[in-house]
């Protein structure tokens, strides 16, 4: 129908009628009639009240919103829904270019934790002075495929696949530090916050994974070990006892 508002879904990147709706809160819930994705925005527009619901109180003007709804130029009734990913993503894809691997100002060299003014790092304990950077370097097939994550963002499956190929070549600790690399470049960066948080998950699952063949082995070996220490004590004792005989 001409006139009416639509949005641009940013999950399947649909221009979509904004007619399935709802408000919870504060919170304008809008749902994709292609791919079914449910997109919270925080403060509700003129046109969504416009259909009949109530509208929902103004968010407290400090506090600006994660998700923004944008008009695009040369059409008055097109709403581009602009979420917190949506930004992070087009920020990710600049770094790839500009400096993928730059350290932002204000933090740890090595963890990223906000730089202290002592000459040594609380949470980590590098001195600042002597600390060299090229001891955190990734290894060269993760700045590689870095880079590319960067410029696709957005693609789940993809960092998915970076961190278990990372799981399996104990190079974990490096993509998380990379995780924390994009948040403190981006501190409302959804996907690197995601990422963060399965890099320590299985870094956890890792510490704390140990077959139950893996303790029998180990009690087989001690077990070997303690006989054979015995079988030797014991031959010395007897050739000890034969040379006393002998002399």
């Amino acid at each position: 129908m001409k006139g009416r508002v639509k949005v641009l879904c940013p999950q399947c990147e649909r221009l979509i009628a904004l007619e399935v709706f709802r408000v919870e809160g504060p919170a304008l819930i809008i749902t994709c009639g292609k791919c079914g994705a449910e997109t919270r925005v925080e403060s509700v527009p003129a046109t969504a009240t416009a259909t009949g619901n109530a509208p929902a109180p103004a968010r407290p003007p400090s506090l600006p919103p994660r998700v923004s709804l944008e008009s695009t130029s040369g059409g008055s009734n097109v709403v581009v829904l602009r979420t917190a990913g949506h930004e992070a993503t087009q920020k990710a894809a600049r770094a790839a270019d500009e400096g993928p691997f730059t350290l932002p100002e204000g933090v740890c060299p090595k963890c990223i934790a906000p730089r202290a003014t002592t000459p040594s790092c609380p949470y980590c304990g590098i001195l600042f002075e002597s600390f060299d950077e090229a001891s955190v370097l990734p290894p060269k097939w993760l700045r590689e495929e870095w880079v590319e994550v960067l410029r696709d963002w957005g693609n789940a499956p993809r960092h998915a696949q970076l961190r278990r190929k990372a799981q399996q070549t104990d190079a974990l600790a490096a993509v998380g530090r990379l995780y924390r690399l994009r948040q403190a470049a981006v501190p409302e960066d959804p996907v690197a916050e995601e990422g963060r948080a399965d890099v320590l998950r299985l870094a956890a699952a890792a510490m704390s994974f140990r077959p139950p063949q893996d303790d029998d082995v180990e009690r087989r070996k001690k077990v070997v070990f303690g006989a054979t220490l015995g079988l030797l004590a014991l031959i010395l004792v007897l050739g000890l006892l034969q040379l006393l005989r002998s002399s």
